[in-house]
């Protein structure tokens, strides 16, 4: 900056022709002028480390405040995203649920019928076969009744001589053969 000997030179010039008083105000002016200056010369480096330390602090909670401010903002559009889009799902959910609705509404009676003519069919073949063995049972007993009768028949015309059991096995005997 400026010389200090220059500066001392061109005071001492200055009081010695007396164009600059030298009085207690002035040395006060002076020494504070000193001050300052050398102040600033042995500080400025301090003090402007200091205030670029400051300012690069400044600086990275301003970036850092940024950048948390832009995560937090990604992070909500991500979820208004998102809540559209489950939105969206929950529409596509309700469309699915109402096709599959009026589906099976227009499918029920149908799918009903069916399962009453297979339910009916089934009991129908159950009934069939119960009838057919209940058929062949009553056979059988008919059959076995006849053939306790026919045994009855032929003891009481072998065992008692009435003329009308003989002539009805007579009868029965020419049907027989009239038969075969």
């Amino acid at each position: 900056m400026l010389n200090i000997t220059i500066i001392i030179l061109v005071s001492l010039i200055l009081i010695s022709q007396n164009i600059l008083l030298l009085n207690e105000e002035t040395l006060v002016l002076v020494c504070f002028i000193t001050f300052i200056w050398l102040s600033y010369n042995k500080l400025s480096q301090n003090i402007k480390m200091s205030l670029n330390n400051q300012s690069d602090n400044i600086k990275n909670s301003i970036e850092n405040s940024f950048d948390q401010l832009i995560f937090s903002l990604n992070k909500e559009l991500k979820n208004q995203n998102e809540f559209e889009n489950l939105m969206c799902n929950f529409k596509k959910v309700k469309f699915h649920f109402i096709n599959l609705n009026t589906i099976t509404a227009t499918k029920f009676p149908e799918f009903s019928l069916n399962y009453y003519q297979d339910v009916y069919k089934r009991k129908l073949a159950f009934t069939q076969k119960l009838e057919k063995q209940t058929s062949k049972l009553l056979a059988l007993l008919i059959a076995k009744k006849l053939a306790k009768i026919v045994a009855l028949k032929k003891f009481y015309i072998q065992s008692f001589q009435f003329p009308i059991l003989k002539c009805t096995q007579k009868i029965s005997l020419r049907e027989f053969f009239n038969f075969v």
